[in-house]
């Protein structure tokens, strides 16, 4: 006997008893330990940031990293599951900052003092919000919690300083002068893909367009025109540049003449009329001089300073076709150390021009576009300001506008790795594919050198220590830092590990530690290896973990988190950095924007979670077209219907089975391990079922296994409606006390117990509460997750039986719109259904009983309908109808009476057709039938 179902389902509840049950008997961690340690799965979590609370986007990802760990565990495959927290970074400082009412960098010091500030940090990601292990819960994910690493721990900074050290000695990693994204708030360089990852990492703003005049030195009364929307950094303009292989002119407008290149000058006032007074290239421009702006800075002897350099960079679809050159752009500065240009910087770390500057010296960069242009326009040094639309990057921690400026930095030489990296992207299997030659290697393409170090205080130190001889020591280990300082080294943080000095072996003086801290990419880039304290403990093996064999993230990462873990597998082992790797899109709020709750633009998830539950929010997300990589609004008339939908449809199906086997005293006594020992039914029905169901098993693996989880519920999806409206729906009369063959009771009880118990194996990954409570009830075994996966018998699928019943479905929806059409209850009887195809024979006592037909006949060919229908009534067609409606009328007062499915009743009634008395008795389990003046129905 199975356990009675109640058919008033709450998953919630449900949901809350399964997490007991599995918290209670260890559930996950059998399933981990009762797999093979020779037969491993890997699979590399990104960890969240310790103090964020939990959204759709982050429970998004958190189910697909929980669905393919229980189905590669439910194929034999030992599934290690540890929880992580990324604590590092201007997260954490940012927060820290506001906590202690600091407003910049600057007070970090001169206010709290580094140590201060760094134990606050301590304190800040020591308070785990204990809401994620809640939500993780009630999405059904499993993952040990209990053994989670931090990137803060000694063990996960040593091996990020193991990392650095690998990537140096191989020459992947210089100091040098670059051109990057900087915060001046944060006061720290930001790498392009942190502003690339998320679309509101922009914004647009009105800048100025200005059209400088530089006068040219030894001709009279002749300016260079050159375009640029960055008045402050006019201040300091040591060259311009234009390129050799552009056409230029000299224009003389009104009093002056001006030069610009040839397709620009539509760009000119209309009025006064100009003239072109010369033709030339911009070869012939290169090295003449001009008048600086600005001279307030001195040229030391080997370098030049305004004059006209080369640059193949420069075009002329905007602006002149002559660019200014200052140290604040990429190819500028590239230019300027090619050139031996002056290199200049004014602005301080926080943005502000520095106070030896004249005129300028105190405003903060943007304050200064207005002054430095009135201050040239009163001098007539400028031809044109007009304002243009701007999309400007924004720091992705502070929202602050960036600007690119040069930075005396660590830096990964991508530009070395690139073909490296293209190769071993090769060897990575992406899902969605097209990602894979899109925008990752697109994004790989153009990916500068990777700036590595932060100038901030909450992260891993550089592992470097320089000497002022110029001797520098890099350090792999703590182990290799204590032997080489004499020091016990018990915390990587500042301002402890920059108290540590080194004896310099080449002049005697003392190595001190360069004051950066790492960016914190790095260590997301080293979780493969951090997380396990690799290479120090010597317990694990590199190959039984790296490649990773599964990743998966929203598309943002792509060029963040992916991009990161590939670069540093590529740089340490010439390897990709992950096997598969799948990719989501990204979750928007209700009304289509990202989802914030200044807008209140979704619904609160922990309340959807208690709602509607885990299961249903799986089904949604992991059915929806967001997984494979396209973005979609959260909708919760979505996430409800999946309880309305699939959930509830088995739901109904498996209460109709376990009722009535327990009405019948049918159980599974018979069965082996969950499977149905072999049995033949003779049912065309069963043989249909269990052909689409081991169909099911080979598209549900293959999908899966291609880490397809919108297809995977598809066909599930689909199965279950097909079990539910077809097979159980024209199953209903195989069972119960009138069942006319016992045999045939007995083959549906085997083949619904066969569908059931496979096909909660198969929803196991996907809805696993769902699957454990139904296989629960009807197996002896403890938990459907501890099972092996099912494997498809091809023999049993029959195609040319599913197709012919796909055939017969389509004659069964037809001839039902007839009947709606001609006004027929499907209660009356018909006479004949005339079938053309003969080859559906073997569906005619099916088709008899769908349609309510007495008689189907067949054809010898087919017609355009394929069938054809009687609709006449004769009278005893008419009173056999009448006789089903009386026992509808019958059933209908049996339930209000609250009679057991096989309990015998007594019926009074005013009339029924007398030659279908003993057929209303039998169908209506009735004892005496006797007349009366209405309908009433008692206990026998």
């Amino acid at each position: 006997m199975f356990k009675p179902v109640s058919p008033k389902v709450s998953f919630p509840e449900l949901e809350e008893k399964i997490l007991s049950f599995w918290k209670e008997e260890k559930i996950f961690e059998k399933s981990v330990s009762s797999r093979p340690t020779d037969k491993k799965w890997t699979f590399l979590d990104g960890p969240p940031f310790i103090t964020g609370m939990p959204h759709y986007g982050t429970l998004l990802i958190s189910i697909a990293k929980d669905l393919f760990p229980r189905y590669w565990t439910m194929k034999g495959y030992q599934v290690r599951r540890v929880w992580g927290w990324d604590c590092h970074g201007l997260p954490a400082e940012n927060k820290v900052e506001t906590k202690l009412g600091l407003k910049s960098k600057r007070e970090i010091e001169e206010k709290v003092g580094v140590k201060k500030f760094i134990d606050e940090c301590k304190f800040y990601v020591s308070e785990v919000s204990s809401e994620w292990e809640w939500y993780v819960d009630h999405i059904g994910r499993w993952v040990d919690f209990k053994h989670a690493y931090k990137t803060m721990d000694l063990s996960y900074m040593e091996t990020v300083m193991w990392v650095f050290k690998q990537m140096y000695d191989k020459g992947f990693i210089y100091k040098g002068l670059r051109v990057s994204l900087y915060c001046p708030h944060c006061a720290t360089p930001i790498s392009n893909f942190e502003v690339a990852m998320d679309a509101d990492n922009h914004k647009e703003v009105q800048d100025a367009a200005t059209t400088y005049k530089y006068q040219l030195k030894d001709e009279k009364d002749t300016f260079i025109l050159a375009w640029s929307t960055t008045p402050w950094n006019k201040i300091v303009t040591p060259a311009l540049a234009v390129n050799p292989k552009l056409k230029y002119v000299k224009v003389k407008q009104g009093s002056e003449y001006y030069i610009l290149a040839k397709s620009t000058v539509k760009t000119l006032h209309k009025t006064p009329k100009h003239e072109i007074v010369e033709e030339f290239m911009g070869t012939e421009l290169v090295g003449k001089s001009f008048v600086p702006h600005y001279d307030y800075y001195p040229v030391t002897s080997g370098e030049k300073a305004f004059i006209v350099i080369p640059g193949d960079f420069v075009t002329a679809e905007e602006g002149t076709g002559v660019v200014t050159i200052a140290a604040y752009g990429e190819e500028d500065l590239k230019a300027m150390l090619e050139h031996k240009i002056h290199i200049e910087m004014h602005l301080d770390e926080e943005g502000t021009v520095k106070p030896d500057v004249p005129k300028f010296g105190g405003m903060y960069y943007l304050k200064a576009n207005k002054a430095v242009n009135e201050d040239l326009s009163s001098r007539n040094l400028i031809y044109k300001d007009e304002e243009l639309p701007h999309n400007v990057p924004l720091c992705w921690r502070c929202h602050t506008r960036l600007y690119y400026a040069p930075q005396n930095a660590w830096y990964v030489d991508i530009k070395t790795l690139k073909p490296l990296l293209k190769e071993t992207n090769e060897l990575v299997n992406w899902f969605p594919k097209h990602f894979k030659y899109g925008r990752f290697l697109k994004s790989l393409e153009n990916a500068p050198d990777w700036n590595i170090s932060r100038s901030r205080y909450w992260g891993s130190p550089v592992p470097v220590w320089e000497c002022e001889c110029g001797e520098r020591f890099v350090p792999g280990s703590i182990k290799e830092l204590e032997e080489a300082s004499g020091k016990k080294v018990v915390d990587l943080h500042k301002p402890d590990i920059d108290e540590v000095t080194v004896p310099c072996q080449k002049c005697g003086k003392q190595l001190h530690r360069v004051p950066e801290v790492l960016d914190s990419w790095i260590e997301a880039g080293s979780a493969s290896f951090a997380e396990r304290h690799f290479p120090f403990d010597k317990q694990w093996k590199l190959e039984d973990f790296f490649p990773p064999d599964f990743i998966v993230e929203y598309t943002g990462q792509i060029r963040a988190w992916f991009y990161v873990l590939h670069v540093i597998g590529g740089a340490l082992y010439q390897s990709p950095a992950f096997k598969n790797v799948g990719v989501t899109g990204v979750l928007l709020g209700t009304d289509g924007r990202k989802m914030s709750k200044n807008f209140g633009n979704y619904p609160d998830p922990k309340e959807m979670l208690q709602k509607y539950g885990g299961d249903a929010l799986r089904l949604y997300l992991m059915g929806s077209p967001v997984m494979h990589g396209e973005d979609i609004a959260i909708s919760e008339e979505q996430y409800r219907n999946q309880v309305r939908g699939m959930m509830l449809i088995l739901w109904n199906t498996y209460n109709f089975f376990t009722t009535y086997a327990n009405v019948d005293q049918w159980s599974a006594d018979n069965e082996e391990n969950g499977k149905v020992k072999a049995f033949v039914s003779h049912n065309i029905l069963d043989q249909w079922v269990i052909s689409l169901l081991h169909q099911l098993v080979t598209d549900v693996s293959d999908a899966l296994e291609k880490y397809d989880t919108v297809v995977a519920i598809e066909k599930l999806q689909k199965f279950v409606d097909e079990f539910s409206t077809w097979y159980i729906r024209r199953s209903r009369d195989r069972v119960g006390a009138t069942a006319p063959d016992q045999k045939d009771k007995e083959a549906f009880y085997r083949t619904s117990y066969t569908v059931f118990t496979t096909l909660t194996k198969l929803l196991a990954p996907v809805t696993p509460f769902l699957a454990e409570e139904i296989y629960k009830n009807l197996t002896d075994e403890e938990s459907v997750h501890l099972t092996s996966w099912p494997e498809s018998e091809q023999s049993l699928i029959y195609e040319n039986l599913m197709v012919q019943m796909k055939q017969v479905r389509e004659i069964v929806e037809k001839a039902h719109a007839k009947r709606k059409e001609a006004g027929i209850k499907l209660r009356q009887p018909l006479a004949t259904l005339t079938v053309s195809d003969p080859a559906l024979k073997d569906f005619t006592q099916l088709l008899s009983e769908e349609l309510n037909v007495k008689e189907i006949t067949f054809g010898d060919k087919k017609t355009e309908d394929g069938f054809s229908l009687d609709l006449e009534l004769t009278p005893d067609l008419e009173a056999e109808g009448k006789a089903r409606d009386i026992i509808r009328q019958i059933q209908e007062q049996r339930k209000q009476l609250g009679t057991t499915l096989d309990e015998m009743i007594n019926v009074t009634l005013p009339d029924w057709p007398k030659a279908f008395e003993e057929y209303i008795k039998r169908n209506a389990l009735i004892t005496t039938l006797t007349k009366g003046d209405s309908l009433q129905v008692t206990r026998a």
